[in-house]
């Protein structure tokens, strides 16, 4: 590991980047379970599981980042 990188940025990264991948298989596993009634669910799965992956690249560049490899524009 890089001597440069501030270890509380890169520990609450990995949560952040842990909370959105966790996040995202909650909500797979929501819409793939067998369902019961055909009552819709209380929770919007779909926009959900796509925020938590959204969270969880964005967290995965930015540890990209931390670590030196340049992801943007040179």
């Amino acid at each position: 590991m890089p001597a440069h990188i501030n270890p509380t940025e890169l520990w609450i990264t990995v949560v952040i980047m842990v909370a959105g991948f966790a996040l995202m298989g909650g909500m797979a596993w929501l819409e793939r379970r067998p369902r019961k009634s055909l009552d819709p669910l209380p929770v919007p799965t779909t926009p959900l599981l796509l925020a938590g992956v959204l969270i969880g690249l964005l967290a995965v560049v930015h540890l990209l980042n931390l670590w030196g490899i340049q992801t943007g524009r040179h």
